[in-house]
């Protein structure tokens, strides 16, 4: 994953420059959604775990109090 990031900021560093090829954008492009994806799939994990939310229920702990 780490050399992800440096490609990544080598591209950065690039485009700031104006030196950015063009098959070096497609390269890029390409990691940059990769790591969209993968993101998305932890997050859509992520919310699979999550019991869902009895609002009701906590309501009444709070008038409780």
């Amino acid at each position: 994953m780490t050399d992800i990031h440096a490609k990544i900021q080598l591209y950065r560093q690039k485009a700031r420059e104006g030196t950015l090829t063009q098959e070096e954008v497609k390269e890029a492009l390409i990691y940059l959604r990769q790591g969209r994806v993968a993101a998305a799939a932890t997050s859509a994990t992520s919310r699979a775990k999550k019991a869902p939310i009895n609002s009701d229920a906590l309501l009444d702990e709070l008038g409780g109090l």
